[in-house]
């Protein structure tokens, strides 16, 4: 047998999982056991979650790919007992590897942890998170506190955070990278990632913390009973941690100077988000911009609507959930013009979104 220790949790597998090497451990009691079988799955409906189908079982799951369900993994109700089909041993394929990882990460949900697609670092002693959607600057933004403020990676894609006592693991499992480390540290805080050229903090109210989690947390909307109790676990993290929105460029000059901003609790004071509707795209026409409906909102929206180029910079801003204060700030950062004259269009602006449809408060 080989033994594998994450985040309090001790795997007996018959198996060596390739990305799990450092973490090893000596033989000792464990949670979760993972075995092979030879036993061939029953007929069933398939849910898809990706590229992977998971198939209801009378005593929990089988994991499997959709052109076979040859091989795959069984997992009980509780991710305790993993038996895995098609894998004769000892190495296992990476693929097949994927199931574990999923199954451990629904074992760690019911045991109170939350799965965070971040970018996790530790400086003095403490973990700061890096979150946001793909493409912001997460992974930017963790190398210029490592250069920066002499810190150190911990986790590059999906650290897990214990509710309980707001610890925050590596694990690895951890994105195409697969950069990670096996060390845990008291979490500091979560910073959402916003790109600006003002360098500034923003607070979060309750709601908007909760539903920032729950957009970036493993959620495994197969399993119902798993899925509730991770918003269980979110809504308690968004209660208790600190959570912030963070304004800044991927320099390591706006590194040193958030750092500075938290540490002495320079932070701007929550604001009301709005967003833009889904099922709209702008399009640049010459020296035009042009919103357009797209989907089902082609025939519910009559015609189009034209921007200038600070209303199309607005709008992709209201990509994500923005307040009008943080509007203004780019707006401001932007383009050479006096606040009154920036806040006063930008109201115009927003008021003809809001009656023309696109755009909703949060």
């Amino acid at each position: 047998m080989i033994y594998y220790h994450i985040a309090g949790m001790t795997i007996e597998s018959e198996y060596l999982l390739p990305s799990f090497e450092d973490f090893s451990c000596g033989p000792c009691e464990a949670n979760i056991r993972l075995m092979r079988t030879e036993e061939l799955p029953p007929a069933g409906e398939d849910i898809r979650s990706g590229s992977i189908y998971h198939r209801r079982l009378p005593n929990g799951w089988f994991f499997h790919f959709e052109d076979t369900d040859q091989q795959g993994l069984y997992v009980n109700i509780d991710y305790s007992q993993l038996r895995m089909l098609g894998e004769k041993g000892p190495d296992i394929d990476i693929w097949t590897e994927w199931f574990v990882r999923i199954a451990l990460e629904c074992a760690l949900i019911r045991r109170g942890f939350v799965s965070l697609h971040s970018a996790a670092i530790e400086m003095n002693g403490k973990a700061l998170a890096f979150t946001g959607d793909s493409g912001i600057g997460k992974s930017t933004r963790a190398r210029a506190w490592i250069k920066a403020m002499q810190s150190d990676l911990i986790s590059g894609d999906r650290p897990l955070i214990d509710v309980r006592n707001q610890m925050l693991y590596g694990v690895p499992w951890d994105g195409k990278e697969q950069c990670f480390r096996n060390v845990s540290f008291p979490l500091s805080a979560i910073c959402e990632i916003r790109r600006s050229s003002s360098v500034y903090i923003r607070a979060m109210s309750f709601l908007q913390r909760r539903k920032l989690l729950t957009k970036q947390s493993f959620i495994p909307m197969w399993d119902t009973e798993t899925a509730a109790v991770q918003m269980e676990n979110i809504s308690k993290l968004a209660a208790c941690a600190t959570i912030v929105r963070v304004f800044c460029g991927p320099s390591e000059d706006d590194a040193r100077a958030i750092c500075s901003q938290l540490q002495h609790g320079d932070i701007l004071k929550e604001e009301c988000d709005m967003k833009a509707k889904p099922g709209f795209i702008l399009r640049h026409v010459v020296d035009e911009y042009i919103l357009m409906p797209t989907g089902e909102n082609i025939t519910r929206f009559n015609g189009t609507i034209l921007l200038n180029e600070v209303s199309a910079m607005v709008w992709e801003k209201l990509q994500n959930p923005v307040s009008k204060a943080d509007l203004l700030k780019a707006i401001m950062d932007e383009y050479e013009t006096d606040e009154a004259t920036a806040s006063d269009d930008l109201e115009v602006l927003l008021n003809k979104l809001k009656d023309y449809g696109v755009i909703e408060d949060e």
